[in-house]
């Protein structure tokens, strides 16, 4: 992942497709996307990121880790 370097996921959570409508577990919440510009993405609205999920990007509402939005192959 982009600024994270190699990241081990959790056994329960690998090869999982993740879309929207799904709930992102916490584990992933740590990793913001910072310059979420520079890949093309509109800023996240109040209460919500971007976070990197393998070589996907989900928008998550920070309450609860509902995803909003997914683009999937961005890294």
């Amino acid at each position: 992942m982009p600024d994270f370097g190699y990241v081990a996921v959790p056994p329960q959570y690998q090869m999982r497709y993740w879309r929207a409508g799904d709930t992102l577990p916490v584990w992933f919440w740590r990793y913001v996307v910072r310059d979420y510009a520079a890949y093309g993405l509109p800023p996240p609205p109040d209460g919500c990121a971007w976070v990197w999920v393998d070589d996907d990007v989900a928008l998550i509402d920070l309450d609860d880790g509902y995803i909003l939005d997914i683009v999937h192959n961005l890294w």
